[in-house]
């Protein structure tokens, strides 16, 4: 039975008024507070172990949403892996010179991925991650920084790095990190260590680096993650696995 009170509506004279404050769930908010629960432990789950198959994580778009919202909570590492044939892509370096990965089929290629250009004092990492990596474009190795940097500051970039034989690329759109080493919230990073107040969102890749062999391959991948698993720039990658693992 409903009967109308102007003070409310009752069901069959018990019930609550219109602003009257619930002090304890009903059935159906216990039955979605767990079901919460039950999507945050397969949320956390998954960010640890990958999407689970026919789960909702596995939709390209959810995940890709998801990864931006939980940086802090894992790494968004990205899909390839190590034995994946490295998926073609053309980017722009300095310069507005266009790239493709597929123009350097059977060379040996490194992909130096990296938060930002010109980071300074905040961040050296980015500079001595792709000096270190002379000594590849010495032997012949075909070796790009990629960050989301645009044409203009990627031809100071590389002048700056003052090596021609490195190329430093845009990847503005971040589809290309994305796939192969991930993206995080630099921005919030760097307003949680004191740097900056107000950055959070600015989003940029992970700090990685990928070998590719001659068959077009990946035989190398690494991304820098904290102890907890979580993207960090504060590290760079070990040259010598990288000449390791490509057969130097």
């Amino acid at each position: 039975r409903f009967r109308a009170h102007r003070r409310g509506i009752f069901f069959g004279g018990r019930g609550l008024r219109r602003n009257q404050t619930r002090t304890r769930p009903n059935a159906l908010e216990t039955r979605e507070i767990a079901r919460a629960k039950a999507k945050m432990s397969l949320s956390c789950t998954a960010l640890r172990r990958g999407p689970l198959v026919g789960s909702p994580r596995a939709s390209p778009a959810r995940n890709d949403l998801r990864s931006r919202r939980n940086f802090a909570i894992r790494a968004n590492t990205g899909k390839i892996a190590v034995g994946d044939t490295a998926p073609d892509f053309e980017l722009i370096a300095g310069g507005f010179v266009n790239v493709k990965l597929s123009d350097h089929k059977g060379k040996k290629v490194v992909l130096a991925f990296f938060p930002c250009a010109f980071s300074g004092a905040v961040d050296d990492g980015c500079q001595c991650q792709l000096e270190a990596l002379k000594d590849l474009t010495d032997a012949g190795v075909s070796v790009f920084g990629i960050s989301r940097d645009q044409p203009f500051a990627q031809k100071a970039w590389m002048e700056k790095l003052g090596n021609p034989a490195l190329q430093s690329l845009c990847d503005w759109s971040m589809d290309t990190c994305e796939s192969y080493v991930g993206t995080f919230n630099f921005g919030e990073f760097l307003d949680g260590v004191g740097v900056s107040s107000g950055l959070a969102g600015y989003v940029t890749s992970n700090r990685g680096c990928i070998a590719i062999d001659e068959s077009g391959k990946v035989v190398y991948k690494w991304v820098a993650l904290d102890d907890a698993g979580k993207s960090h720039p504060g590290f760079l990658p070990n040259i010598d696995e990288v000449k390791k693992a490509l057969g130097m």
